[in-house]
């Protein structure tokens, strides 16, 4: 599996990568949002190329494309 981060700020953490399972897959954690995700990490969207997408608190359509979603939301809500 490979993993980069490919956005970082105090806020934001955005990762993608390429896992033998999964195919091709994005996430992206909001610290503002740790209290409000089950786990405690703030992971506000979750895709895959294998599940597609997991979990969208962005506020953005689903139906938007995987980066473009991660892009808008970065830009909306960076530091």
């Amino acid at each position: 599996m490979s993993r980069i981060t490919f956005y970082q700020d105090d806020r934001l953490t955005a990762v993608k990568g390429v896992d033998h399972m999964l195919g091709e897959f994005l996430q992206l954690f909001d610290k503002e949002m740790e209290n409000e995700t089950p786990e405690g990490e703030g992971l506000v969207y979750d895709w895959s190329e294998f599940f597609g997408v997991e979990r969208n608190l962005t506020g953005i359509p689903s139906s938007t494309p995987p980066q473009m979603i991660v892009d808008t939301y970065i830009k909306e809500n960076k530091d």
